[in-house]
């Protein structure tokens, strides 16, 4: 009886790991160095789905100690901060993407690029890439583009790298492997008062990410585990 009742609770458990659906937040220090992702972690709470998301990703820190109002917030996550979408998608990427096999990402890259001169076209390639990678990975991924936030300086560039995001998604877009748009933009509201320091989030501008993302996250783990 004693290991008729173990075997049971083997299986739940196993189970309970395959309902997991894992999700890769991807992204620069405003995905490493933000609480945002805490905040996602209390909506899924809130939705009765925290059990079934593993944040998963080569990166556990938690830079500003962020805590969510739910327990078990899990940190696991692909921000790197001072890194460029161009670098992660042709060096980085595909060994990330074979180790943790999520089926959802959210991508939120591009503000180092600006920064550092690369243009326009040059960063929409690399989402490009980053869509192929992921796809090749698990052709059933589903994906989440940020429209990345404001800054204190360029951005009428980071505004023209916004501007291309609708329609090269809308170009990429499937029914096996959507990609959905997170608007947090200065056109969405995003508020320079939003900032802690000219480019990384306070703790409204955390809110504001939050609930861009959230949506967007519960739906895409809703029909992962439909």
């Amino acid at each position: 009886m004693q290991l008729s009742k173990i075997a049971m609770g083997a299986v739940l458990v196993s189970i309970t790991c395959a309902q997991q659906v894992k999700f890769m937040p991807l992204g620069d220090s405003i995905t490493e160095s933000a609480c945002w992702r805490a905040k996602v972690w209390d909506q899924l709470s809130a939705a009765g789905l925290a059990s079934s998301v593993d944040f998963v990703g080569s990166m556990t820190n938690n830079v500003l100690n962020c805590r969510a109002t739910s327990a078990n917030f899990d940190t696991g996550h692909e921000g790197h901060s001072g890194w460029l979408s161009i670098d992660i998608a042709n060096n980085y990427l595909q060994g990330w993407l074979a180790s943790y096999q999520p089926q959802i990402i959210n991508v939120h890259l591009g503000t180092n690029d600006v920064f550092q001169g690369r243009t326009t076209d040059a960063i929409v390639a690399s989402y490009s890439r980053i869509v192929q990678l992921a796809r090749a990975s698990n052709p059933r991924i589903k994906i989440i583009f940020d429209k990345i936030i404001p800054a204190a300086f360029n951005n009428a560039a980071i505004a023209a790298l916004n501007a291309r995001i609708p329609a090269w998604a809308a170009s990429l877009n499937s029914t096996d492997s959507p990609i959905w748009i997170a608007d947090c933009s200065s056109d969405a509201g995003f508020s320079q008062s939003f900032l802690r320091d000219g480019v990384h989030t306070n703790d409204q501008g955390d809110e504001f990410m939050a609930r861009q993302i959230g949506p967007r996250l519960l739906r895409a783990v809703q029909d992962s585990l439909a």
